[in-house]
């Protein structure tokens, strides 16, 4: 990990294949700092804690659409019990 001190408009360059990914501090005031992210199209930029919450939206919708597979196919009907 890398760690910096920077000052307002300040910044750091994330030199990548695809292009720069460009950080800036823009404000630091009770103990919250706002920060600037610049990046090329193509990249995904989430706050950390959303990323968990995106993972959890997305394995619940799948178990919903594979219980709506099975319904669909009836799997687990009486006819497939005879």
């Amino acid at each position: 990990m890398l760690v910096l001190t920077r000052k307002k408009n300040e910044g750091i360059i994330i030199k990548g294949r695809d292009g720069d990914i460009r950080v800036f501090m823009i404000d630091a005031d009770k103990g919250k700092v706002r920060i600037g992210i610049e990046a090329p199209k193509g990249y995904t930029i989430l706050r950390e804690e959303l990323l968990g919450e995106i993972e959890d939206a997305n394995r619940l919708s799948a178990i919903d659409n594979l219980e709506k597979v099975k319904k669909f196919i009836g799997e687990g009907s009486e006819r497939d019990k005879a």
